[in-house]
């Protein structure tokens, strides 16, 4: 039995073979209705496009036509469906006439002889509390399986409506089994149950089917394309949402519609990156692994995912594995200086300096103005102690991009190691203008300061320093006042 999309569903796993009882309930012609009414329950197989088995469920005939009833989740997903009727000939399904997926009921035809055809008919309303029932089914596969009991309850459910409670025995595979009265009538087609040893069964009043509207009609594989279709077309339309939100560079509210895209559409590979890069800015580096995993085993050749999985591979220190990515990256498509650029990045998270500053080199080649580029190099230079090169591509920086306040703090900081403290200062003052939340630029101000014995404008650096980060600014204090 397929799960159901109306939230109720468990597992229970019982096998009940016509049990005495059913035959004892005290109407002489019981076992004669049982047998008029097994020619009509069919079994159900169900496949994919490919032809795979999906799996199987119970249905029942309602017209001379050959039309038959079973829950919508037997059918969900298939692209071809075959029935087996009580004596072993097997026909295959046509068309999808109506559809209830809220009620968990479908309609379809079947292409069968009309001699093979015995429907049965639909009590028209809902039957009475007590009222003895049967069901007949094949739960796990074992056919012609018969159980009996009473209606205990007919609840309403939210949003949903009338459900039957019945008290016979329903197991896995029973889906779309009718539930018959004891003039051989249907009242109920079994769909779910819950609460297992309990006997709180449950099945949809057969009164719904008499409600199921016809519909364009389509072949199983016709019905699955359109649906996918349509699960597509939401993807996008919630993939395309959550871009407008990253426009926001609100990272948090962007997640949802990139995680509703990839359940409509799962092989979405764009959804699992945007999944990733919202993670990724959201320091959650392994899930962000993780997704991009998922978007690059459906896209192997992408480079964008991989480029922006070697960064979280750096972050998480997982420098092999991140190196490896970018290279294979480059391998793809050589003309990367995003690619070029993380990768020095990785070389200089493990100290491989030089190294760093080709890949550095050859990303700016690709891209002269490359502000990150450029940024990258001068902290390889200072970190080779070349700090005059490193002043000229923090100036390189700058010049690209006024506005990126790292780049005027490390070229205070190369400023302040060759002893030039005044263009030290003047780069950090730029530094914390653009961008006044820059603790380490405060810290480095304030130091640098000291140096040039200008105590007070330090304290004030040590001021906005408790609002920011209290153990820069405890730093600061002490070096204030050693």
């Amino acid at each position: 039995m397929k799960t159901t999309d109306l939230r109720m569903a468990t597992i229970l796993v019982s096998i009940l073979l016509c049990l005495p009882s059913a035959l004892c309930i005290g109407e002489e012609n019981l076992p004669a209705m049982i047998r008029r009414i097994e020619p009509s329950i069919i079994v159900l197989l169900t496949y994919d496009k490919e032809g795979r088995s999906l799996g199987q469920g119970t249905g029942f005939f309602i017209t001379r036509d050959g039309d038959v009833i079973t829950n919508y989740h037997v059918l969900k997903g298939a692209s071809r469906a075959e029935v087996r009727t009580s004596s072993g000939e097997i026909y295959p399904v046509k068309q999808v006439i109506a559809e209830d997926e809220e009620g968990d009921l479908i309609r379809v035809s079947v292409d069968i002889p009309k001699e093979a055809i015995h429907p049965l008919s639909i009590y028209p309303s809902f039957p009475e509390v007590g009222e003895q029932i049967v069901v007949i089914g094949t739960p796990l596969g074992f056919e012609k399986t018969v159980s009996d009991g009473i209606i205990s309850a007919i609840r309403e459910v939210p949003e949903f409506g009338k459900i039957l409670q019945v008290t016979a025995p329903i197991s896995q595979g029973s889906s779309g089994s009718p539930v018959v009265n004891m003039k051989g009538e249907v009242v109920g087609v079994v769909s779910f149950f819950v609460i297992p040893g309990q006997n709180l069964n449950f099945a949809i009043p057969g009164e719904r089917i008499g409600r199921l509207t016809p519909a364009d009609q389509k072949t199983l594989a016709e019905r699955e394309d359109a649906k996918r279709e349509e699960r597509f077309a939401s993807a996008m339309q919630f993939y395309h949402m959550g871009r407008v939100v990253l426009l926001a560079e609100d990272y948090e509210k962007a997640l949802p519609y990139f995680i509703e895209a990839v359940k409509r559409n799962p092989n979405f590979a764009e959804a699992y990156f945007q999944i990733g890069y919202c993670l990724g800015k959201l320091r959650r580096y392994p899930e962000a692994i993780e997704l991009y995993q998922q978007a690059i085993r459906i896209k192997p050749d992408d480079t964008d995912i991989l480029n922006n999985l070697c960064v979280a591979y750096s972050m998480v220190g997982r420098y092999n594995e991140a190196i490896d990515t970018c290279k294979e990256a480059i391998r793809m498509k050589a003309d990367l200086p995003e690619v070029y650029n993380n990768l020095a990045w990785t070389y200089h998270r493990i100290g491989r300096y030089q190294e760093a500053i080709e890949f550095c080199k050859q990303a700016i080649r690709l891209k002269p103005g490359f502000a990150f580029a450029h940024y990258n190099l001068g902290n390889n230079y200072a970190a080779l102690k070349k700090f005059n090169e490193a002043i000229e591509s923090y100036k390189q920086t700058i010049r690209i991009r006024f506005d990126y306040a790292e780049g005027h703090m490390n070229l205070g900081a190369a400023y302040n190691q060759m002893g030039r403290y005044e263009e030290a200062i003047e780069s950090y003052k730029q530094a914390v203008q653009i961008k006044p939340g820059l603790a380490e630029a405060h810290l480095n101000l304030g130091m640098t300061y000291l140096r040039v014995g200008d105590r007070g404008s330090a304290l004030e650096e040590y001021k906005v320093l408790r609002k920011l980060d209290k153990e820069l600014a405890n730093r600061l204090f002490n070096l204030i006042y050693e």
